[in-house]
Protein backbone atom coordinates (compact mmCIF):
# COMPACT_ATOMS: atom_id res chain seq x y z
CA UNK A 1 0.00 0.00 0.00
CA UNK A 2 1.04 3.16 -0.79
CA UNK A 3 2.45 5.56 2.28
CA UNK A 4 0.56 8.78 1.88
CA UNK A 5 0.88 12.07 4.21
CA UNK A 6 -2.20 12.30 6.33
CA UNK A 7 -4.80 15.40 5.78
CA UNK A 8 -4.72 17.32 9.00
CA UNK A 9 -7.88 16.97 10.94
CA UNK A 10 -8.05 20.97 11.02
CA UNK A 11 -7.37 20.65 7.40
CA UNK A 12 -10.09 17.94 7.06
CA UNK A 13 -13.22 20.01 8.85
CA UNK A 14 -12.32 23.17 6.42
CA UNK A 15 -14.18 20.92 3.97
CA UNK A 16 -17.32 20.60 6.36
CA UNK A 17 -20.38 21.38 4.98
CA UNK A 18 -24.12 21.57 7.22
CA UNK A 19 -25.86 23.10 4.08
CA UNK A 20 -27.24 26.13 6.09
CA UNK A 21 -26.45 29.02 3.82
CA UNK A 22 -27.87 29.09 0.13
CA UNK A 23 -24.37 28.91 -1.76
CA UNK A 24 -23.23 26.76 -3.94
CA UNK A 25 -20.90 28.69 -5.55
CA UNK A 26 -18.15 26.52 -3.21
CA UNK A 27 -19.04 23.33 -4.94
CA UNK A 28 -16.89 23.08 -8.28
CA UNK A 29 -19.61 20.55 -10.79
CA UNK A 30 -18.38 18.45 -13.43
CA UNK A 31 -19.68 19.80 -16.48
CA UNK A 32 -18.13 23.22 -16.41
CA UNK A 33 -15.07 22.22 -14.95
CA UNK A 34 -14.24 19.28 -17.48
CA UNK A 35 -16.63 21.35 -20.36
CA UNK A 36 -19.24 19.00 -20.30
CA UNK A 37 -23.16 19.63 -20.96
CA UNK A 38 -24.94 20.35 -17.82
CA UNK A 39 -27.49 17.15 -16.54
CA UNK A 40 -28.68 18.47 -14.00
CA UNK A 41 -32.45 19.05 -13.66
CA UNK A 42 -32.25 21.19 -10.54
CA UNK A 43 -30.01 22.17 -7.49
CA UNK A 44 -30.23 24.35 -4.60
CA UNK A 45 -28.81 24.88 -1.24
CA UNK A 46 -31.04 24.90 1.92
CA UNK A 47 -34.25 25.94 -0.24
CA UNK A 48 -36.04 22.82 -1.51
CA UNK A 49 -34.77 20.98 1.82
CA UNK A 50 -34.23 23.05 4.41
CA UNK A 51 -30.14 22.69 5.59
CA UNK A 52 -29.43 19.99 2.15
CA UNK A 53 -28.08 20.18 -0.62
CA UNK A 54 -31.25 19.06 -2.96
CA UNK A 55 -29.91 17.55 -6.41
CA UNK A 56 -32.09 16.08 -9.36
CA UNK A 57 -30.84 14.42 -12.25
CA UNK A 58 -32.02 14.45 -15.64
CA UNK A 59 -32.16 10.90 -17.36
CA UNK A 60 -28.38 9.89 -17.61
CA UNK A 61 -26.06 7.44 -15.74
CA UNK A 62 -22.29 6.70 -15.14
CA UNK A 63 -20.28 3.84 -16.45
CA UNK A 64 -17.54 2.78 -17.76
CA UNK A 65 -16.26 6.04 -19.69
CA UNK A 66 -20.02 7.41 -20.05
CA UNK A 67 -21.04 10.32 -17.92
CA UNK A 68 -24.24 11.58 -18.24
CA UNK A 69 -25.03 12.65 -14.86
CA UNK A 70 -24.58 15.76 -12.32
CA UNK A 71 -21.33 15.45 -9.86
CA UNK A 72 -20.86 18.10 -7.31
CA UNK A 73 -17.56 18.14 -5.52
CA UNK A 74 -14.51 19.39 -3.35
CA UNK A 75 -11.34 18.64 -4.20
CA UNK A 76 -9.18 17.69 -1.48
CA UNK A 77 -5.03 17.50 -1.48
CA UNK A 78 -3.26 14.17 -1.14
CA UNK A 79 -3.85 12.10 1.95
CA UNK A 80 -6.13 9.88 3.76
CA UNK A 81 -9.50 10.50 4.69
CA UNK A 82 -12.78 9.53 5.76
CA UNK A 83 -16.13 11.04 4.21
CA UNK A 84 -19.65 10.95 5.44
CA UNK A 85 -23.30 12.47 4.86
CA UNK A 86 -27.19 11.84 5.66
CA UNK A 87 -28.91 11.27 2.67
CA UNK A 88 -32.31 11.05 1.60
CA UNK A 89 -33.65 9.86 -1.84
CA UNK A 90 -37.43 9.68 -3.30
CA UNK A 91 -38.85 8.97 -6.44
CA UNK A 92 -40.44 11.72 -8.26
CA UNK A 93 -44.34 10.40 -6.94
CA UNK A 94 -43.14 7.71 -4.46
CA UNK A 95 -40.95 6.87 -0.73
CA UNK A 96 -38.23 5.47 -2.66
CA UNK A 97 -37.67 5.55 -6.65
CA UNK A 98 -39.34 3.14 -9.03
CA UNK A 99 -37.39 3.48 -12.07
CA UNK A 100 -34.42 1.54 -12.60
CA UNK A 101 -30.78 2.95 -11.69
CA UNK A 102 -32.34 5.90 -10.50
CA UNK A 103 -29.92 6.25 -7.21
CA UNK A 104 -27.75 9.52 -5.73
CA UNK A 105 -24.75 9.00 -3.05
CA UNK A 106 -21.43 9.68 -2.60
CA UNK A 107 -18.54 9.49 -5.44
CA UNK A 108 -14.51 10.07 -5.70
CA UNK A 109 -12.64 10.55 -8.87
CA UNK A 110 -9.62 11.08 -9.80
CA UNK A 111 -9.26 14.44 -12.02
CA UNK A 112 -8.76 13.87 -15.96
CA UNK A 113 -4.76 14.51 -15.96
CA UNK A 114 -4.46 18.11 -17.62
CA UNK A 115 -2.47 17.05 -20.63
CA UNK A 116 -4.91 13.83 -21.68
CA UNK A 117 -7.38 14.92 -24.45
CA UNK A 118 -11.27 14.80 -22.30
CA UNK A 119 -12.65 12.47 -24.76
CA UNK A 120 -9.44 10.13 -24.79
CA UNK A 121 -10.56 6.46 -23.22
CA UNK A 122 -8.60 4.47 -20.72
CA UNK A 123 -8.60 7.71 -18.00
CA UNK A 124 -11.72 7.43 -15.76
CA UNK A 125 -11.21 6.44 -12.30
CA UNK A 126 -13.33 6.40 -9.93
CA UNK A 127 -16.04 5.02 -7.32
CA UNK A 128 -18.94 5.74 -5.83
CA UNK A 129 -21.85 4.41 -3.10
CA UNK A 130 -24.92 5.27 -3.92
CA UNK A 131 -29.00 4.38 -2.59
CA UNK A 132 -32.02 4.31 -4.42
CA UNK A 133 -33.54 1.64 -6.71
CA UNK A 134 -31.50 -0.15 -9.17
CA UNK A 135 -33.07 -3.34 -10.36
CA UNK A 136 -35.10 -6.41 -9.78
CA UNK A 137 -37.53 -6.44 -6.97
CA UNK A 138 -38.67 -2.90 -6.48
CA UNK A 139 -37.29 -2.33 -2.97
CA UNK A 140 -34.72 0.18 -2.12
CA UNK A 141 -31.20 -0.64 -2.42
CA UNK A 142 -27.56 0.30 -2.37
CA UNK A 143 -25.36 0.20 -5.44
CA UNK A 144 -21.61 0.55 -5.14
CA UNK A 145 -19.78 1.17 -8.82
CA UNK A 146 -15.51 0.86 -8.63
CA UNK A 147 -14.17 2.24 -12.17
CA UNK A 148 -10.50 1.59 -12.80
CA UNK A 149 -9.16 3.08 -16.04
CA UNK A 150 -12.61 3.53 -17.85
CA UNK A 151 -13.83 0.03 -17.07
CA UNK A 152 -16.71 -0.23 -14.30
CA UNK A 153 -17.81 -2.94 -12.00
CA UNK A 154 -21.16 -2.56 -9.62
CA UNK A 155 -22.58 -4.44 -6.85
CA UNK A 156 -25.93 -4.19 -5.37
CA UNK A 157 -27.31 -4.68 -1.92
CA UNK A 158 -30.49 -4.14 -0.25
CA UNK A 159 -31.05 -0.56 1.42
CA UNK A 160 -33.93 0.81 3.20
CA UNK A 161 -35.95 4.02 2.25
CA UNK A 162 -35.79 7.51 3.59
CA UNK A 163 -32.46 8.62 5.63
CA UNK A 164 -29.61 7.16 5.54
CA UNK A 165 -25.49 7.64 6.44
CA UNK A 166 -22.75 6.67 4.13
CA UNK A 167 -18.98 6.77 4.00
CA UNK A 168 -16.28 6.23 1.94
CA UNK A 169 -12.75 5.85 3.62
CA UNK A 170 -9.43 6.33 1.84
CA UNK A 171 -5.95 5.38 3.04
CA UNK A 172 -3.06 4.90 0.43
CA UNK A 173 -4.84 3.38 -2.85
CA UNK A 174 -6.88 1.45 -0.47
CA UNK A 175 -11.03 2.65 -0.09
CA UNK A 176 -13.65 1.48 1.94
CA UNK A 177 -17.30 2.02 1.40
CA UNK A 178 -19.87 1.64 4.20
CA UNK A 179 -23.11 2.74 5.37
CA UNK A 180 -24.26 2.97 8.96
CA UNK A 181 -26.88 0.81 10.57
CA UNK A 182 -28.15 0.49 14.18
CA UNK A 183 -25.31 2.80 14.91
CA UNK A 184 -22.28 0.46 13.57
CA UNK A 185 -20.64 1.14 9.82
CA UNK A 186 -21.20 -1.83 8.25
CA UNK A 187 -18.33 -2.16 5.21
CA UNK A 188 -19.92 -3.52 2.24
CA UNK A 189 -16.78 -3.10 -0.18
CA UNK A 190 -13.09 -2.64 -0.27
CA UNK A 191 -11.00 -1.79 -3.39
CA UNK A 192 -7.31 -1.26 -4.60
CA UNK A 193 -6.91 1.90 -7.15
CA UNK A 194 -3.23 3.09 -7.90
CA UNK A 195 -4.68 5.26 -10.07
CA UNK A 196 -5.99 7.21 -7.36
CA UNK A 197 -3.14 8.36 -5.17
CA UNK A 198 -2.89 11.87 -5.62
CA UNK A 199 -5.48 15.02 -5.27
CA UNK A 200 -9.42 13.60 -5.84
CA UNK A 201 -12.17 15.08 -6.26
CA UNK A 202 -14.91 14.63 -3.29
CA UNK A 203 -18.73 15.26 -3.74
CA UNK A 204 -22.38 14.01 -4.51
CA UNK A 205 -24.03 12.41 -7.68
CA UNK A 206 -26.90 11.51 -8.75
CA UNK A 207 -28.46 9.29 -11.83
CA UNK A 208 -31.48 7.90 -13.24
CA UNK A 209 -33.87 5.56 -15.31
CA UNK A 210 -30.31 3.65 -17.05
CA UNK A 211 -33.41 0.83 -18.38
CA UNK A 212 -35.66 2.84 -20.04
CA UNK A 213 -34.84 4.42 -23.43
CA UNK A 214 -30.85 5.39 -22.16
CA UNK A 215 -30.22 1.71 -22.23
CA UNK A 216 -31.11 1.44 -25.72
CA UNK A 217 -28.91 4.43 -26.34
CA UNK A 218 -26.25 3.17 -24.76
CA UNK A 219 -25.52 1.39 -28.53
CA UNK A 220 -24.62 4.75 -29.37
CA UNK A 221 -21.54 4.71 -27.59
CA UNK A 222 -20.18 7.35 -24.96
CA UNK A 223 -19.05 10.19 -27.26
CA UNK A 224 -22.82 11.01 -27.76
CA UNK A 225 -24.19 9.92 -24.35
CA UNK A 226 -21.70 12.05 -23.12
CA UNK A 227 -22.52 14.92 -25.22
CA UNK A 228 -26.07 14.61 -25.41
CA UNK A 229 -28.62 16.03 -22.46
CA UNK A 230 -32.01 14.12 -23.64
CA UNK A 231 -35.28 15.54 -22.38
CA UNK A 232 -37.53 12.30 -22.62
CA UNK A 233 -37.53 9.16 -20.17
CA UNK A 234 -38.70 9.40 -16.99
CA UNK A 235 -36.31 11.09 -14.47
CA UNK A 236 -36.67 9.42 -10.65
CA UNK A 237 -34.15 11.24 -8.24
CA UNK A 238 -35.00 13.87 -5.76
CA UNK A 239 -31.90 13.81 -3.38
CA UNK A 240 -31.55 16.01 -0.42
CA UNK A 241 -27.78 15.45 1.10
CA UNK A 242 -28.22 16.63 5.31
CA UNK A 243 -24.27 17.60 5.78
CA UNK A 244 -21.08 16.37 4.27
CA UNK A 245 -18.06 15.55 7.11
CA UNK A 246 -14.91 14.90 6.98
CA UNK A 247 -12.59 13.03 9.09
CA UNK A 248 -8.88 11.10 9.55
CA UNK A 249 -9.87 7.37 8.82
CA UNK A 250 -8.46 7.02 12.83
CA UNK A 251 -11.26 9.17 13.68
CA UNK A 252 -13.86 7.54 11.64
CA UNK A 253 -12.90 3.84 11.01
CA UNK A 254 -15.04 1.62 9.00
CA UNK A 255 -14.28 -2.07 10.87
CA UNK A 256 -17.42 -4.35 10.97
CA UNK A 257 -18.01 -6.45 8.21
CA UNK A 258 -21.28 -7.20 7.10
Amino acid sequence: MMNTTLISAQSLKSFNDEFDSNLLNHWKSFHESEGWPNFVKKVDVNITTPGSFYLEPQVGFWYGEVHAGPYYFKELPKGDFTVITRIKVEGRNTLSPVQSFSLAGLMIRAPRPIEVEKTAKGHENWLFTSTGYAKGKKEPQFETKVTVNGKSRLKIYPAQSGWVELGISRVGTTFKMAYKKDGRWITVRTVENTNMGAELQVGFIAYTDFNGKMKRRYVFGRKKLNTTVYQDGTPDVKASFDYIRFYSPKEMPFEVAN
